[in-house]
């Protein structure tokens, strides 16, 4: 049989390995840079006694462990190197550590990756992160040109704003996907140069002393191999994404999940009570919907101002409001879980504002910055960082929450480099990033089960490193009901974050102030993702939840396909309610999938033909539109050549299952 267009070729695989060879080839090799005491440095030099240990990490994972030592001051390197068998992608990460008995003299400009790339025409795939506004998550695609090097750097030092630390080097024949793993203050540059394109990444700014014992690190880099074009590239990053990043839970990849919530009055969960809260998870049940995730956000602790109003973003006391929650969040759990439910839990822990339990008791723990009333939590303090694991891991376990969600509203940087000294720039952000990752990977080792949500004023601290332990359930904060901007965003996501959460708002019709309108089959149409959450007041009776639970069966039917799919955009990706958006999600190996297409509000065009990617040319196909019961059987052959006609009035979706009657 044929190898599927979207797994890994033997091409992809030949060329993922000519790279690590050539990488990963001895201590010298290594694509890593430094400069120590004024003298620039690449891999590990030969006087530092370098040593390589391989070894087999599973089925799947190499790793090969480089590792020096400078006689002259104690400073130890070591890499860490991944290669997979499975995938064309090899990974590392640095440690420098300090050996010797005194300070090292100044380590500086530490580079993940400093390495030239060979090929021709080299165009490279960029985009801006998220940044609350219908102009994020925008993609671009920039020939690079002698003499005209392209630099990216984030805002503020959350990973994803206003940059995306993913990128796409394409070259005549096929390309590289680049990741760079840091959730802070990265940076990154592509120069062309003859023969290819030289590529330098790593933390953006380091100029320091280590002193004895001490370690930095490092980006995590991650490299893919492709042959072909850019859409093999998407679905092999798609396919290693969710085989070997995503959270398992009970031995298997995280699937398909149905949020729900009820807040109460207030902002946010500022009203939510052990009374509100296990009323409502009743009446979704009672509904016939039972979510499986009863989803508690910003509120629940004890969040008073000066003038004693509750106030969401008073962080810094962690523990449930004892005015509301008497007996803790654990009843509610209990409530949810009747029902099929995982109680989902929102923190901010680096957040600390005046006047909280943490400013109060530990100021030592805290750095500020001018102008801010936020302090950060050090997490770079081993002695802050372990207790807030202990302290979060009893709340974990003493109030049944089994997914843990961490947000992060404020730029840190400056908090950073403000109280770094001169001789320890970038020291702060380097043990805070340690700190953090340490943290996520104690909370998951201490608690069986549990997985994490990662959120940072929407989607900007989505790195590699931290994609590796969550996922981005909410992505932004911007235009939760502005179909043609979120389904503009949906394309980054499905490209390289392909689980996260979608909410079923329709601000067209009615305004982005209602949180709580009709149920609207567009907006579900739209709202469709691996996650979703049906945007309604619990409280109300006036629904019409026999929709509600046709749409919810719709979601659950489409939901598989579009995280364990191969993914296909059919029509261009823009922002504007004139259009048609259609997308198909296709699983090969089961010979099904769906094609999508949403004709806007404002769109002129009745009428959409659509050509579908990934199916077999001799294999005949049965469509099915399940909303109004038509099939059709069609063949792969007259698909490719006649295409597949989608008709809709304006503003609504179509969606046609299908499947290989053969399979």
């Amino acid at each position: 049989m044929a190898p599927l267009p979207s797994a890994p070729h033997r091409e992809d695989m030949q060329r993922s390995l000519t790279l690590s060879r050539r990488l990963f080839a001895s201590p010298a090799s290594l694509p890593i840079a430094f400069a120590l005491d004024g003298r620039p440095l690449t891999g590990i030099p030969a006087d530092w006694n370098p040593s390589a240990r391989r070894r087999r990490l599973d089925a799947s994972l190499v790793e090969t462990v480089f590792e020096g030592t400078d006689p002259a001051t104690g400073l130890d390197v070591r890499a860490e190197c991944i290669e997979y068998s499975d995938y064309p992608i090899v990974e590392w990460t640095a440690w420098f550590t300090n050996t010797g008995s005194r300070p090292t003299p100044i380590l500086r400009d530490i580079l993940a990756l400093d390495g030239v790339f060979e090929g021709a025409s080299p165009i490279l795939w960029h985009c801006n992160g998220d940044f609350y506004s219908q102009d994020g998550y925008t993609a671009s695609e920039t020939p690079l040109e002698m003499g005209h090097p392209l630099a990216f750097a984030p805002h503020g030092g959350r990973p994803c704003d206003r940059a995306f630390p993913y990128f796409r080097l394409r070259f005549g024949d096929g390309g590289l996907s680049i990741a760079v793993g840091w959730p802070a203050q990265w940076s990154a540059s592509f120069a062309r140069v003859a023969g290819g394109v030289r590529v330098r990444a790593g933390q953006e700014q380091t100029h320091l002393r280590l002193a004895p014992g001490e370690t930095v690190r490092t980006p995590r880099m991650a490299v893919m191999s492709w042959t072909g074009d850019t859409r093999r590239a998407v679905n092999l990053w798609r396919r290693w994404h969710r085989d070997h990043l995503l959270p398992r839970t009970d031995g298997r990849p995280l699937g398909p999940r149905l949020c729900a919530h009820g807040t109460g009055d207030g902002e946010e969960f500022t009203a939510a009570t052990e009374e509100n809260q296990l009323r409502y998870i009743e009446k979704w049940a009672a509904e016939g919907i039972p979510p499986d995730v009863w989803w508690i956000d910003a509120g629940w602790y004890p969040c008073y101002d000066r003038e004693r109003k509750r106030r969401w973003w008073e962080t810094g006391t962690w523990q449930p409001d004892p005015e509301r929650f008497p007996r803790g969040l654990g009843p509610v759990a209990q409530g949810a879980a009747r029902h099929g439910a995982d109680l989902l839990v929102w923190f901010e822990p680096e957040r600390v504002r005046p006047g909280s339990e943490l400013d109060r008791e530990h100021p030592e723990w805290l750095l500020t910055a001018k102008g801010a009333d936020n302090r950060l939590l050090n997490l770079g303090n081993p002695t802050c960082r372990q207790w807030l694991t202990d302290h979060v891991c009893r709340l974990i376990r003493d109030n049944g929450i089994r997914i843990y969600r961490q947000d992060f509203n404020f730029e840190p940087l400056a908090h950073w480099r403000e109280n770094d000294a001169a001789d320890r720039q970038g020291m702060n952000e380097n043990l805070h990033v340690q700190g953090y990752l340490q943290y996520w990977d104690d909370l998951l080792a201490r608690n069986p089960g549990l997985w994490i949500d990662s959120c940072a004023s929407g989607g900007r601290r989505n790195d590699l490193e931290t994609m590796r332990r969550s996922v981005p359930l909410h992505y932004t904060d911007f235009g939760y009901g502005n179909h043609p901007v979120k389904l503009a965003f949906h394309h980054i996501l499905f490209e390289w974050l392909p689980y996260f959460k979608e909410s079923t708002l329709a601000w067209d019709v009615h305004g982005a102030a209602r949180y709580d309108h009709e149920i609207d089959r567009f907006a579900w149409h739209a709202g469709l993702g691996p996650a979703i959450m049906p945007c309604i007041s619990i409280a109300r009776d006036d629904y019409d939840y026999a929709l509600m639970r046709e749409l919810v069966a719709l979601w659950r039917r489409a939901a598989g396909p579009m995280l364990t799919g191969d993914y296909y955009p059919l029509t261009p990706i823009r922002r504007t309610p004139e259009q048609w958006v259609a997308r198909q999600f296709d699983c090969p190996e089961e010979g099904h999938g769906f094609i999508q297409g949403l004709r806007l509000p404002a769109c002129p065009v009745d009428t959409l033909t659509v050509y579908p990617a990934g199916l077999v040319p001799d294999a005949m196909y049965r469509f099915e539109n399940s909303e109004t019961g038509q099939t059709k059987d069609v063949s792969g052959d007259v698909l490719a050549r006649d295409g597949l006609l989608l008709e809709a009035p304006r503003r609504r979706g179509v969606i046609w299952f299908y499947r290989r009657m053969d399979g």
